[in-house]
C-alpha cells in the first residue's frame, strides 16, 4: 500500500487580526505558504479538497468561490462537510488509488455570525431542529450527564481547560494565548450547565492548508514532514436521550480502532495526540474511548499530569479547540499541529507517533462523524 506524507502546510490568521481579508484572500496566503513549504508548485497539484459548510461560509455552494484561490482551476475539486479529518481520509484514498500524487486540503473562516444559531440550523429540519438545541447546549447537557454518571466536578472540568491553555500560551498561532488558571476558568462567565465561557471553544478566523503527497513524490523531493500510516472513519446517528452511550463516544472507538489496525499499532505506541474536544467532557471521555484509561479514570490522567504539555502523553500541545477553533478550518489546523509535534515545532520534539482525532462536533454533539489519523516521523 502506497504511503502518504504530509509534505507542507500553511496557516493565516487565528492568533491575530485577519486584516479584513476575505476567506478567498486568506486561502491564497495559506496556500502559497503550504506549497512553498512542500516544495511543490501550483502546476504539480493534482487535486484540491475543500472542507467547509455553507452556513459558516455565508453563501450557498460556497466552495465554488474558492476553487481558483486554492489553485484548483481546471483540476479535480472535492468538498467535504465533515471536517478536516474526514478530508484527510479522502485525500489519502485519492492518493492510494493512484488518482493523484499531490493533494491540497483547504479551509477558511471569515464570516462573523453567531455560531450557536448556525449550529442549530444544521439540525435535521423536521424532527430535531424544533428542539431548538444549539451546539453549546448539547455540550452543556453532556457535561451535566458526565457529572451525574461519573461524579466529575466543575473544578475537574476547569483543570482540563487550564491544561490546554498552558499549552496554547506557547503556541504563537493560537487564538487564545493566555495561560488561564483553574480559577480563571471556573470564574469565567457561565454559558450552559456547568460550562463557563473558558470551557467552550471560541470562534476563530483564518485559513489552513495542508499538502499531502504520495510516497514517490516524497522520495523524489525529500519533503515528508510526517507519514500518515493509519486512518479511520465512523459516523453515528442522532442521539438525544441515551447519554450513557454518548459519553462512551462509540464512533471515536470505531474510528480509532480502524486507524490503529491499519497502522499496526495500539494506543501504547502513540506518544501524543491532538483531539477535537469542544468541551472538557469530550476530552476526558476521549481518553477512555481511545484506550488511554478505563472508564471514569480520565480525571486522574489530568491530575497526575500525564496529558499536560510536559507529561508522558501530552494531549493538545496546540491548545486544542478551547484555544483555537475555526469551524471550517479547525480539523486541518489540528492536522497541521499534529504534524508539527512530530516535526518538533510543538512540544519537546520527542514524539515519533501522534494521533489526530477530529470530528464535526462544532455543529453540536448529538450526531457526529469521527475521523482518526495516525502520523509517524521518519525520513522519506
Amino acid at each position: 500500500m502506497t504511503r502518504v506524507a504530509i509534505a507542507g502546510h500553511g496557516t493565516y490568521g487565528f492568533a491575530g487580526d485577519t486584516n479584513g481579508q476575505s476567506d478567498t484572500e486568506m486561502v491564497i496566503e495559506a496556500s502559497m505558504d503550504a506549497l512553498e513549504s512542500a516544495d511543490v508548485s501550483h502546476e504539480e497539484v493534482d487535486a484540491i479538497i475543500y472542507t467547509g459548510q455553507d452556513a459558516y461560509d455565508g453563501s450557498a455552494i460556497s466552495d465554488g468561490q474558492r476553487v481558483s484561490a486554492a489553485g484548483g482551476y481546471r483540476k479535480p475539486f472535492m468538498r467535504i462537510q465533515n471536517g478536516g479529518g474526514t478530508a484527510i481520509h479522502q485525500a489519502v484514498a485519492k492518493i492510494r488509488s493512484g488518482k493523484a500524487d499531490v493533494v491540497s486540503i483547504v479551509a477558511a473562516d471569515s464570516v462573523r455570525a453567531d455560531p450557536r444559531v448556525l449550529s442549530w440550523t444544521a439540525h435535521e429540519a423536521l424532527y430535531h431542529r424544533p428542539f431548538g438545541q444549539s451546539n453549546d447546549q448539547s455540550f452543556g447537557l453532556l457535561a451535566t450527564a458526565h457529572q451525574e454518571e461519573r461524579d466529575v466536578t466543575a473544578e475537574e472540568f476547569a483543570r482540563v481547560a487550564a491544561k490546554n491553555y498552558e499549552a496554547a500560551a506557547s503556541n504563537d498561532v493560537a487564538h487564545r494565548q493566555k495561560a488561564y488558571s483553574v480559577d480563571d476558568v471556573l470564574n469565567a462567565d457561565p454559558v450552559v450547565g456547568p460550562l463557563t465561557e473558558l470551557m467552550l471553544r471560541p470562534k476563530s478566523f483564518g485559513a489552513a492548508v495542508c499538502v499531502l503527497v504520495s510516497e514517490e513524490v516524497a522520495e523524489e523531493k525529500d519533503n515528508a514532514r510526517s507519514w500518515i500510516t493509519g486512518t479511520g472513519l465512523s459516523t453515528g446517528k442522532y442521539w438525544y436521550r441515551d447519554m450513557s452511550q454518548r459519553l462512551d463516544q462509540p464512533t471515536l472507538v470505531q474510528a480509532s480502532s480502524a486507524a490503529f489496525d491499519e497502522a499496526d499499532v495500539t494506543i501504547d505506541d502513540i506518544d501524543a495526540a491532538e483531539i477535537a474536544a469542544y468541551s472538557p467532557t469530550l476530552e476526558l471521555t476521549s481518553y477512555e474511548a481511545l484506550g488511554l484509561c478505563e472508564e471514569g479514570e480520565g480525571v486522574s490522567l489530568v491530575e497526575d499530569g500525564v496529558t499536560a504539555p510536559d507529561g508522558s502523553f501530552p494531549v493538545n500541545l496546540s491548545g486544542g479547540p478551547l484555544a483555537t477553533s475555526p469551524p471550517n478550518a479547525g480539523g486541518i489546523y489540528r492536522a497541521i499541529a499534529a504534524s508539527q509535534v512530530i516535526e518538533g515545532d510543538l512540544g519537546n520534539g520527542s514524539a515519533d507517533r501522534v494521533l489526530l482525532a477530529d470530528n464535526d462536533m462544532h455543529l453540536g454533539e448529538p450526531g457526529r462523524t469521527d475521523a482518526v489519523v495516525v502520523l509517524e516521523g521518519g525520513a522519506a
